[in-house]
């Protein structure tokens, strides 16, 4: 439903969704909110502002000369993106309460003006906004500063830090049967600083439902799917992880109201590295997909073992290819990610030649997504420290991109190919 009308001189639409609310003013101010009514998206002439649920803001915008110097804007400092001009800051404390009020406060006008003259906005059928709309409309313009800083402590109540997750996965509802990592020794990885444990079942299934009641009806816009989190959860043996998937489906099941089949099993998807993966079979995997597993995601980073051993992950590339496999034999997509750059000059001939025979070996098809990453050298991290050591150094630009080229030129499917995209992990919001 779209309601138009004029708002500070200018155009503007008004649309409520089954999952989403938006407000568009002119031709350069965007803001949406999900039916929760939290803010998650506001765009202003070019500037993008991405909000998580954890009250993180990510501010993004392109900068068409690659100079590095944005144009004008709220947040002036940034690093230019290493893919696309794509630039990228943090954006935290006043000024992301000041966007967040900016939302509210466009969203409060645009009631005070339907409020006055009703017949000022109408749909293309010439109606008004009704009260179930205008009810959506106000709950969204209450999400003012103060409520969005609550509203990030009442998450930080429910979930541990969210590491990161794939792309395609960032609107999932995340649920937690881990915390940390299961090896944690990747040299280049600064995400899972918590002791690994698994939790017991009766505190899991606490979790889902607080992380349940948390979301309410921001479910709709990110009800798509479930995220097992954290960084390994599918290492979990077999009886314990039953026992997960069990709450997961009752938690989020048909009755939850806003699971688009009741009935039906929501979508799960996780990660699982090649050295844990292994631990479970076709015959696993194939259990776990008939109680609602789609898509498991493996970081092979590369099929080159020395440089596998280099930045310290415990795993060879025929591990990686062997669960790849074990998991597809077992009726589940992957999604495989490969890391461009890693090990810079010194390492790119085998990272190249011996990625290109891991990913041939693993027969990916359509129902896979395959992602290349570009390293992202974290201050902190002993990737830094050991390449300066070692005298690795890292991969401009040009050079990433060739990589990149050159392992997909080799690719060979044995059907329809994957779904291959670009991920970068700078992107990441929830």
């Amino acid at each position: 439903m779209v309601f138009r009308g004029q708002l500070d001189g200018r155009l503007a639409l008004a649309s409520v969704k089954d999952t989403s609310v938006s407000l568009a003013v002119g031709s350069h101010w965007i803001a949406a909110w999900d039916r929760g009514g939290r803010l998650y998206s506001l765009w202003k002439s070019g500037h993008t502002f991405r909000r998580g649920l954890n009250g993180r803001v990510l501010h993004k915008w392109t900068d068409h000369s690659r100079t590095g110097v944005p144009p004008a804007g709220p947040s002036p400092q940034s690093e230019p993106s290493s893919y696309d001009a794509r630039s990228r800051v943090s954006v935290e404390g006043t000024e992301a309460d000041a966007l967040v009020d900016e939302a509210s406060a466009v969203l409060r006008r645009m009631l005070d003006v339907v409020a006055l003259d009703p017949a000022a906005w109408s749909d293309r059928s010439g109606l008004s906004p009704d009260a179930a709309s205008l009810a959506v409309f106000e709950r969204c313009a209450r999400f003012d500063s103060k409520a969005a800083r609550a509203d990030a402590d009442r998450f930080a109540e429910v979930l541990s830090p969210v590491g990161i997750l794939p792309p395609d996965q960032y609107l999932s509802i995340v649920v937690q049967a881990t915390e940390g990592c299961s090896f944690g020794t990747c040299t280049f990885c600064d995400l899972y600083h918590e002791r690994y444990r698994v939790k017991p079942a009766d505190e899991f299934s606490a979790h889902a439902v607080a992380v349940r009641d948390y979301l309410g009806d921001s479910a709709l816009l990110r009800g798509r799917s479930v995220f097992l989190g954290a960084a390994n959860a599918l290492a979990v043996p077999m009886p314990r992880l039953l026992e997960f998937f069990d709450t997961i489906e009752r938690v989020f099941g048909g009755s939850a109201g806003w699971k688009p089949a009741p009935g039906s099993v929501l979508p799960v998807h996780a990660f699982v590295d090649g050295f844990t993966g292994l631990h479970k079979t076709a015959a696993d995997y194939r259990v776990l997909r008939e109680r609602g597993l789609r898509k498991v995601y493996v970081g092979l980073e590369s099929g080159h073992d020395p440089l596998l051993a280099f930045v310290r992950k415990p795993a060879t590339s025929r591990q990686a290819v062997d669960t790849v496999r074990a998991v597809k034999d077992g009726g589940v997509s992957v999604g495989v990610i490969v890391m461009a750059g890693l090990g810079g000059r010194r390492f790119s001939e085998g990272h190249v030649a011996d990625t290109v025979a891991a990913v041939n070996d693993m027969e990916l098809d359509e129902g896979d997504l395959l992602y290349f990453s570009d390293l992202v050298e974290v201050p902190g991290t002993a990737y830094p420290q050991l390449a300066a050591e070692a005298d690795v150094r890292s991969l401009p630009l040009d050079d990433r991109l060739a990589q990149i080229a050159a392992i997909r030129a080799r690719l060979v499917f044995p059907a329809a190919p994957p779904r291959v995209a670009r991920y970068d992990v700078r992107e990441f919001v929830y």
